[in-house]
């Protein structure tokens, strides 16, 4: 496949060579194709936490908390933070900058969507949302901003609320300032505005009486290559009258000039109390103690405001109005109003962002950026229980084990490394992740393909591009930077070597020994980064103009992650060693068609200063390539997206029917059908059939989150994803997706099932918990596994009238039966790689029934076939076996054959119990009649005598424990016996059957003739 016809994209018509259209298949806008049965399973990480920007709890309820992350939506805990639900998933955004609950009514929630810490990374809002019922239901309740800072709710009245909306960092609206309604949100009345630049930075008040109201106003700007925190429009603002009119509060010892952002704090046992902390270039800390009318500076150490336009906050004790906390870097004390501080030792993580404290002045929930700890003393002990999956990941890498491990760089938790399927039957555990990091803010996380234990990670410690191989076997760490050079406090300018946030590490598919790394040139290693040659030039726009330090005009901000001019991503083509690709931060792509030696500026024309956020090289083509241009941070959240079939001197826009305000981030080609293509944006995941004609979502079960990285698997064929702020997600399998593009999805299809592998699961760490050892404590986060066993994946254009079946033959043999559902659309059902269960003894309490499945499956080839009204349809399964173990097929048909032989004996056991159970029903019941009637006769003691024959050969059968540890004073019998042997075998034995396995055998076997001889003498003889 060439290419697809030019169109309209984005305002901008795009003129490129005559394409061919896509072939014939199911079109992404053909919305009867139901992809709901796909299923995302969430893995993780939650070890590292994430960053946290508004936190919330109530006086009503100690028990109650909210948190909103920055990327991951809203969570709600009814149990004092053991455990956490979701309660946003489904809103339009998962960028969090407030929350609120009512302090008169528990139910009653706000959330103010948008980050309002803007840093590098984050992703807008929509405005605010109110819930009355506790977060179940939620309702856009208006403001048309995209970042949200503060939301004050009335004490008595529910129905009076302000917002403090910061706006859209990256250009100018009237959208920002105080908003203010007094009907819960069915109206509102914006009653300070400074400009379309200023925004509110925090909002305080009387909380008593809600009528005195402070606000801090800021200015603020972000572009690209930096930001500027402060301008004239900055000031503190009070109103007295519940936020309906306001006065810029100026003099009376305020700091004069520009003040920045500003975080504003009164002391509810003291309204006449008041705390600013203010970006002031004459110091950190103002306090009044008559309302505001007069204010005098406490404090000029920058430990209470480390990173003004990051920071800026701090919150006041209900009991004692000097008793401070400072979110700053660390969470910062302070006993007597400001004049000395201290570091809260024992606070959890750093940079910190909101705190909610209760009026008994001991029990708080604090934001930050490893997650949301609770405190129920005051803030000497912290307890946060990494058990909600907020991170944000900006790239995913794989490797090729079985199973294989994803890894990825985290904001501001490192990098990790985790099981894409733990073969803990708990599911994948915080254990399950290893850090592989470089305890930095990691970027990029890739297992050398020649060697998985080698990790390779770019990330961010004390520079940016810091490059390292990390050793999962001996835990030791490799710097192997190309170019280091100390940038912090200064400009790039005039810097030979520049590296992104995000510096990029790309692999040879040609020659994996062969490693790429990006800075404003592409660097090549051959021997794991002990040397490396420069193959670029200056690859970027290098104007010097955007190069110069951030922040400003009050103080700079040199973290790195406002670097400019810098590689954003690079792809090695897997069709021609010479062709790599790369994208820069500042629009351009860049190609060269012999392994670096020239190079060639084929930008995509969309308007400048794109983020070329990455570039995807057609693994069917070397000339064709995609690339995907994220301007939202030029204040354009257009989706761009681009393809070219002649390395770069044509591109054809394929944003197709995308939303005109879908931010995307990244873009993949299907391995196995080109026609297919999968894009990941601000809010979830997309599926194209055509190429970018057309698009669908493709989240099903996925919440809203911005996904920054998508890669296929290629083995296992199944989708992952990078999201930034609910950590990896994974498709399993995308089988279904392509045969259906094959097909054009007309009819009913039974797709080709993957190889599936017979892997063994054991506990790792913690032993089960619940009823069976099934799961883990309630308390830890629990990623999903997938299912042990064969997914087998059907399509059903519309509802099947009887529930479809699978029938799985080994051989000549029918091993079992796998039921599926009837809904329309792609359909799974999974085969458990065993034969059916043998028959239930159905009397028997539920956990002594029998086991739930048969014989397990052996390696091998079987036939599958699927009855849907009437109708079959086939497919060939491989089983292999597990990869880690040295049994042979011989070895594995022994174990097969030996359960076999236990599990039929067991089945004629429980049969045989079936029909003693309703034959000593069926008595007695006619014993009870004939002994009601008073007739003393034959048939009454014919009865009578059966029965106890009955009630003799059950005996002799089973000791029928009704409980499980019955066993302790009631002996064994057959069946007790043979089960015993059974678990014995099957759960800790995975090889063939010892000579004491099978000694047990033969003496349960010589049981089991005897009693089933007088079994079948019974029923022939008396029944």
């Amino acid at each position: 496949m060439k290419g697809f016809p030019a169109y309209l994209c984005a305002g901008l018509v795009l003129v490129g060579a005559v394409l061919q259209p896509p072939p014939t298949g199911v079109r992404a806008s053909d919305k009867s194709v139901d992809f709901s049965g796909m299923h995302w399973r969430n893995i993780g990480p939650a070890i590292a936490g994430g960053r946290v920007a508004a936190v919330a709890g109530t006086d009503q309820n100690p028990y109650l908390y909210y948190v909103g992350a920055a990327g991951g939506g809203v969570w709600r805990s009814a149990n004092g933070g053991v455990t956490w639900t979701d309660v946003f998933g489904k809103q339009p955004t998962a960028s969090i900058g407030a929350l609120a609950i009512a302090p008169s009514d528990q139910r009653i929630v706000w959330v103010g969507t948008g980050e309002s810490k803007v840093r590098n990374d984050t992703t807008a809002g929509d405005g605010v949302w109110s819930s009355n019922d506790g977060g179940a239901t939620w309702r856009q309740a208006g403001i048309d901003s995209p970042s949200i800072a503060r939301i004050l709710v009335g004490r008595r009245d529910p129905n009076l609320v302000l917002v403090g909306a910061l706006g859209d960092p990256y250009r100018d609206s009237g959208d920002r300032g105080v908003y203010r309604t007094t009907d819960g949100g069915k109206t509102w009345r914006q009653t300070l505005s400074v400009g379309p630049q200023t925004g509110a930075s925090d909002l305080a008040w009387d909380r008593q009486h809600n009528r005195t109201v402070f606000a801090g106003m800021w200015q603020l700007r972000r572009v690209p290559w930096g930001f500027t925190s402060g301008g004239a429009q900055d000031g503190l603002f009070r109103s007295r009258d519940g936020g309906a009119t306001w006065q810029r509060l100026t003099g009376h010892g305020l700091p004069s000039g520009i003040m920045g952002r500003i975080g504003v704090a009164v002391a509810p046992s003291d309204p006449k109390r008041v705390y600013a902390l203010i970006q002031s270039r004459q110091g950190s800390l103002w306090r009044s103690d008559d309302g505001g009318d007069t204010w005098r500076l406490v404090s000029k150490d920058s430990y209470i405001n480390q990173r003004p336009f990051y920071m800026s906050r701090l919150e006041v004790d209900h009991k004692n109005p000097d008793h401070l906390f400072f979110l700053s870097e660390d969470l910062v004390e302070s006993r007597d109003g400001g004049k000395t501080i201290f570091n809260n030792v024992n606070a959890v993580h750093q940079d910190h962002h909101a705190m909610w404290i209760a009026a008994d002045g001991k029990r708080m929930i604090e934001g930050n950026d490893g997650g949301a700890p609770i405190s129920l003393d005051g803030g000497a002990i912290w307890d946060w229980r990494y058990n909600v999956t907020i991170a944000q990941i900006y790239h995913i890498g794989y490797d090729m084990a079985i199973p294989y491990d994803v890894c990825g760089g985290i904001q501001d938790n490192d990098s990790y490394c985790g099981p894409s399927n733990s073969l803990n039957p708990l599911g994948i555990l915080n254990h399950d992740w290893v850090d592989v990091g470089a305890n930095a803010d990691g970027a990029w996380s890739w297992p050398d393909p020649l060697d998985p234990n080698l990790v390779w990670n770019s990330s961010v410690r004390d520079l940016n591009g810091q490059l390292t191989i990390y050793n999962r076997r001996t835990r030791e760490s490799y710097d192997v930077t190309p170019y280091i050079h100390d940038t912090n406090g200064a400009d790039l300018a005039g810097v030979p070597y520049r590296y992104n946030w995000e510096a990029p590490i790309a692999f040879s598919r040609a020659h994996p020994g062969t490693v790429y790394f990006g800075g404003n040139v592409v660097w090549k290693t051959n021997d794991r980064g002990r040397h490396w040659t420069k193959i670029s030039p200056d690859l970027t726009l290098n104007d010097p103009a955007h190069q110069l330090v951030a922040g400003g005009p009050i103080n700079t901000d040199v973290s790195g992650a406002e670097f400019y001019d810098t590689i954003l991503d690079i792809a090695p083509s897997p069709r021609d060693a010479g062709v790599i690709w790369v994208g820069t931060d500042d629009g351009l792509v860049q190609v060269t068609r012999d392994g670096g030696a020239h190079w060639s500026s084929v930008a995509p024309p969309a308007p400048p200063f794109g983020r070329i956020a990455s570039v995807e090289a057609s693994p069917y083509d070397a000339g064709t390539a995609f690339a995907v241009v994220d301007r939202h941070l030029m204040g354009d959240p257009s989706p761009y997206l681009f393809r070219t079939d002649d390395f770069g001197a044509h591109w054809t826009a394929i944003a197709g029917d995308l939303p005109p305000s879908e931010t995307m981030r990244v873009v993949r080609q299907d391995l196995r059908v080109p026609s297919i293509l999968y894009a990941g944006s601000d809010t979830g995941v997309w599926l194209s059939f055509d190429g970018g004609l057309g698009w669908r979502r493709f989240n099903n079960n996925l919440p809203t989150v911005s996904v920054r990285d998508l890669r296929i698997q290629p083995r296992d064929n199944d989708l992952l994803i990078a999201t930034h702020g609910r950590g990896f997600w994974v498709m399993d399998d995308l089988t279904p997706v392509e045969e259906l593009a094959r097909s054009g999805g007309g009819g009913r299809a039974f797709f080709q099932p993957r190889d599936t592998y017979m892997l063994f699961r054991w506990w790792a760490h913690e032993y089960g918990s619940g009823e069976g050892e099934c799961c883990a404590p309630q308390d830890m986060f629990v990623g999903e596994n997938p299912p042990d066993g064969a997914v087998l994946s059907y399509y059903l254009p519309a509802r099947a009238r009887t529930s479809p079946r699978i029938e799985v033959r080994g051989g000549d043999k029918l091993v079992a039966h796998v039921d599926g559902s009837r809904d329309a659309g792609i359909n799974r059902a999974i085969w458990y790689l065993a034969d059916d269960a043998p028959v239930p003894w159905y009397s028997a309490r539920s956990w002594n029934q029998g086991p739930d499945q048969g014989a397990p499956a052996v390696p091998g080839t079987y036939q599958l076939t699927l009855h849907i009204d009437g109708a079959t349809y086939s497919r060939v399964l491989i089983v292999k076996g597990d990869p880690r173990a040295a049994w042979t097929q011989a070895d594995y048909v022994a174990r097969r054959d030996f359960l076999r032989g236990l599990y039929d004996w067991l089945s004629r056991i429980d049969v045989a119990l079936n029909n003693l159970d309703t034959t000593r029903v069926r008595l007695s019941g006619r014993i009870d009649a004939l002994r009601a009637s008073g007739a003393h006769t034959p048939d009454l003691d014919r009865d009578d005598r059966l029965l106890r024959e009955t009630q003799a050969l059950s005996a002799e059968l089973s000791s029928n424990p009704r409980n499980s540890e019955d066993d302790l004073w009631r002996p064994d019998r057959l069946r007790e016996r043979l089960l015993t042997l059974i678990d014995a075998y099957s759960a800790l034995t995975q090889g063939p059957p010892l000579p004491p396995h099978r000694r047990e055998a033969a003496a349960v076997g010589m049981q089991f003739n005897a009693i089933m001889a007088r079994y079948q003498r019974f029923v022939s003889d008396k029944m």
